[in-house]
């Protein structure tokens, strides 16, 4: 048990287990067993004058980041669904459900049902957003998960030339980070390279369909549907973000942005899976190759 984070609830397949703190909403422990844990945390106090917690773990934001200032009055995310405790619907040894509180600011309330996969490394999160009373405000699953620092990220960008500035195949922030991130597109795939230095802070996305943490001989791999027709408000459905400093490495998945009215409801697939890698696949070109045909 945590002292912030509160008591864990843990699901297991006899491949890995995940936990999930309730109190936070965050899953909070993700590994194989016998192994090092993939997920992230710090069990810290959060300080009330940031809006948002400092708690790493995985979490869903409902809102594209732009936009919280005008909903919530401040630049935090939201303080129900990213904040507030999330109830137990219902647990099995390898599967849970739960549900959020539901937010004043969007009349939204947020259902996430995990299920670990028989036999295997594989995990199958399910979010289902329901507008429950009147919002203006359009809503999405933003699912920001805070893993270990590998050796480098591998992020697909199937749709560079009509989506980012300067016919880059990722978006920046330049803006929040001035240096320019190390991204290297690699040969014969629409694979991006995101590395880090030492003592950085930096982010970049990209539109694709999967995005990955390598480290040594494993990558954790989220796998999503990319629709290109559809609107992202965040200008990419693939995000990572990385603040060494801080010891915080992210990996990001986002669903298309929604303007649902009352009653109405939308679901979300995120699928999570630890690849191990063959000992022949020595460069992150091979890499990418290995994760592009396995997923």
């Amino acid at each position: 048990m945590y002292k912030h984070l509160g008591p864990v609830e843990t699901i297991d397949n006899g491949v890995v287990t995940l936990g999930v703190a309730l109190d936070v909403g965050r899953i909070v422990s993700f590994k194989q067993h016998d192994a090092d844990d993939w997920i992230v945390v710090f069990d810290q106090a959060s300080i009330p004058s940031w809006h948002w917690h400092p708690w790493g773990g995985d979490r869903m934001w409902p809102t594209a980041q732009g936009l919280n200032l005008q909903i919530y009055n401040n630049d935090g995310f939201d303080p129900v669904i990213d904040g507030a405790p999330w109830e137990l619907i219902s647990k099995t040894a390898s599967s849970l459900v739960m549900r959020s509180g539901i937010s004043p600011q969007l009349g939204l309330q947020v259902t996430h049902k995990i299920e670990l996969l028989a036999e295997s490394s594989e995990v199958l999160h399910s979010y289902r957003v329901e507008r429950l009373a009147e919002s203006v405000y359009p809503v999405h699953v933003w699912a920001v998960t805070g893993v270990r620092g590998g050796d480098y990220i591998l992020m697909e960008s199937v749709a560079p030339a009509k989506t980012h500035k300067y016919r880059k195949p990722y978006r920046r922030w330049p803006a929040e980070y001035p240096a320019a991130p190390v991204v290297k597109s690699l040969e014969d795939s629409q694979v991006l390279k995101f590395e880090w230095a030492r003592d950085e802070q930096q982010k970049i996305g990209s539109y694709g369909h999967w995005i990955a943490m390598v480290d040594a001989e494993q990558a954790f791999c989220q796998y999503i549907q990319f629709q290109p027709n559809e609107l992202y408000l965040e200008r990419s459905n693939l995000q990572a973000y990385v603040n060494t400093e801080r010891s915080t490495y992210e990996v990001e998945t986002l669903s298309p942005t929604w303007p649902l009215r009352i009653g109405e409801s939308r679901e979300w697939c995120v699928r999570w899976q630890l690849v191990d890698l063959p000992a022949q696949a020595q460069s992150a070109e091979a890499v990418a190759q290995f994760l592009a045909e396995h997923l």
